[in-house]
């Protein structure tokens, strides 16, 4: 082996990357049936059975230096769950239009999610339904309002 200082630490990198991701237990991510459900407000159009729903979400924003005088303001990523608390997507990239300041649209079947996200410093869950052929919105000020997925 030419490097060995360099296997050794690509090894203990994999290594600290594998243990330190966060593993939510389902329990703590399910849906609840006493807790808010956000929906899209227009019905959808006729015809649109089968067809799959788009969900936008508002996550918290982080500050990046763009050049000496300016930046942006990217929007973090979010991870989307199964009713029953299975991740679906981890770490969906939310960084859209505008050097990533606008989420993105994400075409998801129609059915019932719980969309997690850090806002400020706490691991935040919101419920949503996605209908076909319509968007559901998840604003920011109700992310920043949602539970925390533990309890402090």
């Amino acid at each position: 082996m030419k490097h060995p200082k360099l296997a050794i630490f690509a090894a203990l990198s994999s290594w600290l990357a594998i243990s330190c991701a966060t593993r939510v237990p389902p329990a703590a991510i399910a849906w609840t049936d006493h807790a808010a459900v956000l929906a899209p407000s227009a019905t959808a159009a006729s015809g649109s059975e089968g067809m799959n729903g788009i969900l936008r979400v508002e996550t918290d924003t982080d500050i990046r230096v763009n050049g000496s005088l300016g930046y942006d303001n990217p929007r973090r990523p979010f991870d989307l769950y199964a009713p029953d608390g299975t991740l679906i997507r981890a770490d969906v990239d939310n960084r859209g239009s505008r050097n990533g300041e606008e989420p993105v649209s994400l075409s998801l079947p129609p059915g019932r999610y719980v969309v997690a996200s850090v806002y400020g410093t706490t691991y935040r869950k919101v419920q949503v339904e996605v209908r076909p052929g319509t968007t559901t919105e998840v604003p920011a000020s109700t992310l920043r309002e949602a539970p925390p997925v533990f309890a402090h």
